[in-house]
């Protein structure tokens, strides 16, 4: 059915001309098609007919569109009637203009007229760019003409919900249509064929033809029929076929051209009882768009509504209980019913469809609702329900029910109006000050809550900025903390103070959740600066926290950070943990306290001095200082001295022998419950010597 093609898709047929598109009035194609078919002038002429395969010459030929002449057009265009535009194949001019051999810009010479007229190497071919109207300027952009295009459709909800009905039809049944190349002849000959599957083929091709055709804005006066009159009466002849299915698609294609056909409607009615899962749905589709607000049709869109769970079935389910909603109110009393349901997704499918549905709602519906919203046990319920209430024009019940809540309930209670506030997004002048307080409420889960609904508002107000920030300097739990610092970064607002806190949170909290949540911030708002550059050099060297160095990597890169910072501490300090960490120096060093004790020891055997009064012992800092006096001690931090006397004290003698110089000697004594690995080869004198006249501290001496 050539002309009852779109007119911005125009492909050309077979010869023949359709009768019943003379009186369209309208405007034509204003895109030429880039395929082209060979078209003969006349079949009866045989083999002495002309035939041409190329656009120009079909158009001028075969269909008489007149070539336009512009004042001003280009010369190596041809302009059509039809607003198509053809470009001109001409020989090439020698010598060739300034235009085409020179980068510098030619001004453009007055017209003046040239004798003779170039030869055509070739015959035209299609202009790329289109002619919005005959002596107009060429549009830039094709979506221009585009959207000019679709604002003459005039597409009504109606033919929306036909053409998904049809389309869900066909995918069903894996019918492919090619509805642009069908004739009126082909049609009538595929509508008597003896096989079932050809004539469902050729029904489903006129109704998908009526569907896509192009709906043009026209006058009240003016009417366009969805299908030729000479189809009519073999589709309708098709409504009392012996096969059940081309009944079906006969019935299908009444409904596409909207005949309102009794016959047709029963067929539907049988179908939306008996029929198998496809043509159920599209009989109800199609008995809802007549009106039909029985208890069959409402239950199987209900079902297909609950079972059938993606985007394009909930609008078109939408659409069409909307439009039977002012005829009944079995669809709300249906809708109830499936609020207790066990299925909470199911609880919130209905919340969605009586949102979407008009129509006045009954009272236990509403307190249904507000229940939903406050004690269901899914949070997702709970949104629905709220969004529900307020969609249905009854957000004032849910604001004063979440300000009773604020200022009456308990802690839960709070909780819950808190997050509901921020999934909601709502907030008032009478609901502020609660919320204010909520802040410096005495439950954690109560501060936290309001840390997350203003984070969700992104609310720029004063006192909520100033809470926040006392929630981060005093606040005793670390959560909170984090989720104030979430909510400062959620906000956008960036001041001062709160760049200190940012920084200060990043480099010296002791919760790693917290440095986190600050670095994130810090990303969040943007901030830069050599400050934040060196906090976090300074954090990068002290922290032992996967997450925060792996958060603060990713913040330097993205806001271009460089990481050199103070490059000449930095050197310093793996310069000397360089040289602490030699295995070279840390022998040496360790051979070196070895021949100071072992000469230490020697001396104390075989050289007697006595006692000094007020004389103390040898204390090993002192001998290790004395050893390494001449070398260069690298300085510690104060975090890096510890007591030597505690540490050692578990290994040493509890008390010195005064006849000793030193405890060092004693380091191969064992302790009372331990024998000696080592047999003691001492001589008796040494032995007398060693203990002194005062006697042993250890029995083993």
């Amino acid at each position: 059915m050539p002309n009852y093609l779109s007119q911005v898709q125009r492909l050309e047929t077979t010869s023949g001309n359709n009768k019943t598109a003379e009186d369209i009035s309208g405007k034509r194609s204003i895109c030429q098609s880039p395929k082209s078919y060979f078209r003969q002038i006349n079949d009866r002429a045989g083999k002495f007919a002309y035939s041409t395969d190329n656009t120009f010459e079909q158009e001028i030929y075969f269909d008489n569109v007149r070539i336009i002449h512009q004042i001003g057009a280009k010369k190596d265009q041809i302009f059509l009637e039809n607003r198509n535009k053809y470009n001109k194949q001409l020989s090439k001019v020698f010598p060739e203009t300034p235009e085409k051999w020179t980068s510098q810009p030619v001004p453009e010479a007055s017209y003046r007229p040239v004798k003779g007229a170039l030869r055509w190497t070739a015959l035209p071919t299609p202009a790329k760019d289109l002619l919005l109207q005959v002596g107009e300027e060429d549009l830039p952009k094709t979506k221009k003409l585009k959207a000019q295009a679709e604002s003459l459709e005039a597409i009504t909800w109606q033919l929306v919900v036909l053409r998904r009905m049809l389309l869900e039809w066909k995918t069903a049944w894996a019918l492919i249509i090619e509805w642009h190349h069908a004739t009126i002849e082909g049609l009538l000959k595929s509508l008597v064929d003896m096989h079932d599957d050809i004539r469902i083929q050729a029904i489903v091709t006129c109704a998908t033809a009526a569907l896509g055709r192009p709906r043009i804005a026209i006058g009240q006066g003016d009417s366009v029929q969805d299908l030729p009159e000479v189809l009519q009466p073999a589709l309708e002849a098709a409504l009392c076929d012996k096969n059940i299915n081309v009944q079906m698609a006969a019935a299908v294609c009444q409904y596409a051209i909207q005949s309102h056909n009794p016959l047709a409607r029963d067929i539907m009615q049988t179908a939306l009882l008996n029929g198998n899962s496809a043509d159920s749905w599209a009989a109800a589709q199609c008995l809802a768009l007549d009106g039909a607000a029985t208890y069959p049709v409402i239950k199987r869109i209900l079902h297909q509504l609950f079972n059938k769970k993606n985007a394009d079935t909930e609008h078109q389910s939408y659409m069409l209980l909307s439009h039977l909603s002012g005829k009944t109110t079995l669809i709300h009393t249906m809708l109830a019913v499936e609020l207790n349901s066990r299925q909470w997704k199911d609880r919130i499918m209905a919340c969605r469809a009586l949102s979407r549905i008009s129509g006045n709602v009954c009272l236990d519906i509403k307190h249904k609702l507000i229940q939903l919203m406050w004690s269901d046990w899914n949070k997702e319920v709970r949104q629905a329900a709220a969004q529900a209430l307020g969609q249905m024009s009854l957000g004032k019940e849910v604001h004063d029910a979440i300000r009773v809540k604020l200022v009456q309930g308990n802690s839960q209670e709070r909780v819950e109006a808190l997050s509901l506030i921020g999934r909601l997004k709502l907030m008032t002048a009478k609901l502020l000050p609660s919320f204010l307080n909520s802040f410096s409420d005495d439950f954690m889960t109560v501060r936290q809550a309001a840390c997350l609904a203003a984070g969700a508002l992104q609310i720029r107000n004063t006192m909520v900025f100033k809470c926040l920030l006392d929630l981060i300097q005093g606040d005793p739990y670390w959560k909170i903390k984090a989720s104030a610092i979430r909510a400062l970064g959620q906000i956008g607002q960036v001041s001062p103070q709160l760049t200190d806190l940012l920084l200060w949170a990043v480099h010296y909290e002791k919760s790693p959740g917290v440095r986190l949540e600050a670095c994130r911030s810090i990303l969040a708002l943007k901030l830069q600066g050599d400050r934040v550059r060196d906090t976090f050099l300074d954090v990068l060297l002290l922290e032992n926290h996967d997450a925060v160095l792996k958060e603060i990597h990713q913040a330097m890169k993205i806001l271009n950070l460089e990481k050199e910072g103070n490059q000449e501490m930095l050197q310093e300090i793996k310069n000397r943990i360089q040289t602490l960490n030699q295995k070279d120096l840390l022998t040496q060093k360790m051979f070196k306290i070895e021949t100071a004790i072992r000469k230490l020891k020697k001396e104390a055997k075989h050289v007697y001095s006595q006692p000094k009064e007020g004389q103390k012992p040898l204390k090993l800092h002192t001998f290790l200082q004395k050893t390494f006096q001449d070398e260069v001690v690298v300085p510690r931090r104060p975090s890096e001295i510890c007591d030597i006397e505690a540490v050692i004290k578990p290994v040493m003698p509890r008390t010195p022998n005064p006849w000793s110089q030193s405890p060092l000697l004693n380091l191969n004594t064992r302790s009372k419950g331990r024998a000696s690995l080592v047999k003691d080869l001492r001589v008796p004198r040494e032995k007398r010597i060693a203990v002194g006249p005062f006697g042993p501290d250890s029995p083993e001496l």
